[in-house]
This record gives structure tokens, sequence and C-alpha cells, in this order.
């Protein structure tokens, strides 16, 4: 399951897959608006983790 975090006012993602821990920052500022369009990213993501597809 992924998460949502901020860090220095900027979102960043962070996720487990094949188990190592992956972080990814983004350019975004930390706004409700921006969290839920990040959200429906890691719901993708998490959907093609569960599927065996996500590269």
């Amino acid at each position: 399951m992924a998460s949502i975090n901020a860090r220095s006012g900027k979102l960043r993602i962070e996720l487990r897959v094949h188990g190592e821990r992956c972080r990814e920052q983004t350019a975004l500022p930390d706004t409700p608006a921006n969290r839920r369009k990040l959200q429906k990213l890691i719901n993708d993501i998490d959907a093609d983790i569960r599927l065996g597809c996500f590269v």
C-alpha cells in the first residue's frame, strides 16, 4: 500500500514494490487538491502492483 507524505512543503509518494521501499518526490505543493490527484495515481499504481504489471 502506498502513502502520501509531505516533506519541505512538497508531496512525496512512498510505496513498497517487490519487497523494496520506493520514495518518489513530486514538485507538487502540499494542498488538498494535489493530495487528491496523488491519491488517484496511488490507486492506479496499487492496482498495477496487484495485477503484477507494475514496472
